[in-house]
C-alpha cells in the first residue's frame, strides 16, 4: 500500500486532527527549526516551546534548580530579558550544554503547538535533512511536512525544505503518493536548487521573504547556517508532553 506525503504550506491550512496516526515534521528554516536542531546537537537537555513570552518567563520561575535559558524572538529580534535570540549561533555548546531552554518565536513555536496530534513529531531543517529522511523512510504511515510560514503567509524556504524531503523520499522509495502541495513543493525545490548544493540553496533562500527579512536585520550569516545541508547530524524529537529533546 502506498504511503502518503502531505505538505501543509501553513499551519492554518490544516486541522490538527488530520495529523493523527502520521509523522509530522515541523520546518521553520529561518530560523526556529534550524536553531532548535543546533541547540539539541550542542547538548541542550530540553527545549520547551512556548506560545507566549509569559509562558517562557514562567519556566524560569518554576525550574529554579535547573540551568534555564530563555530564547526566541519577536519581529526577528531577541526578546527583552531573554538570554538568547533565535540565531543558531547563539546556541553553542558552551552556552546551552545541559540547559533547559524556554523557547518562543513568532512562527515556529505556533506551528509546533499545532502539531500535537501526530503520532510522532520531529524538527526538520536542511542541517539535519538526511536524518529526517532516514526517520521517515522507516515509517509506514503518512508523512506530514509542516511549513511554519512567516507572519501568516507562505514562505519559500520552508517550501524548499519540504520539496527537498519529498525529492529524497521518492528517490529512495517509489511507493509514495504525493498530495498536490507536495508536488508543488517538489517542483519548487527542483527549479530553485537544481544542483542540490548548499551554495545554490543559500542563493535561493536569499530571495525568499524570510531571507529578505533577515537581511534587513543583518542576520545574513544565519541564512548561510540554515543552508548548510547535513551540517548537524542530530534529531530533535517532540515528546508526548510537547517538550523537545535529542
Amino acid at each position: 500500500m502506498s504511503r502518503l506525503i502531505f505538505v501543509h504550506l501553513m499551519p492554518s491550512l490544516f486541522e490538527p486532527a488530520v495529523l493523527s496516526g502520521g509523522t509530522a515534521v515541523m520546518a521553520d528554516i529561518l530560523r526556529a527549526s534550524t536553531t532548535i536542531t543546533h541547540a539539541v546537537s550542542n547538548g541542550a537537555k530540553r527545549v520547551i516551546p512556548c506560545g507566549t513570552v509569559e509562558e517562557a518567563l514562567q519556566i524560569r520561575k518554576e525550574r529554579v534548580n535547573e540551568k534555564v535559558l530563555l530564547g526566541g524572538e519577536r519581529g526577528g529580534i531577541r526578546i527583552k530579558g531573554f538570554d538568547l535570540s533565535n540565531s543558531p549561533d547563539d546556541y553553542d555548546a558552551l552556552t546551552v550544554s545541559n540547559a533547559t531552554i524556554g523557547f518562543t518565536t513568532t512562527n515556529g513555536t505556533k506551528a509546533l503547538l499545532r502539531s500535537s496530534q501526530a503520532q510522532q513529531s520531529v524538527i526538520g531543517c536542511f542541517a539535519n535533512l538526511s536524518k529526517v529522511v532516514e526517520l521517515l523512510l522507516q515509517k509506514e504511515h503518512a508523512v506530514h511536512l509542516i511549513c511554519a510560514g512567516t507572519n501568516g503567509a507562505i514562505t519559500g524556504e520552508d517550501v524548499l525544505f519540504s520539496g527537498a524531503v519529498v525529492d529524497r523520499l521518492i528517490t529512495a522509495d517509489s511507493d509514495y503518493q504525493l498530495c498536490d502541495s507536495a508536488l508543488i513543493a517538489l517542483n519548487h525545490w527542483l527549479h530553485e536548487v537544481p544542483s542540490k548544493t548548499s551554495q545554490e540553496l543559500e542563493t535561493a533562500m536569499l530571495k525568499t521573504q524570510g531571507g529578505r527579512n533577515l537581511l534587513k536585520l543583518n542576520y545574513e550569516k544565519d541564512i548561510k547556517t540554515a543552508a548548510a545541508i547535513d551540517s548537524v547530524p542530530a534529531m530533535a524529537v517532540v515528546g508526548p508532553d510537547g517538550i523537545i529533546a535529542g
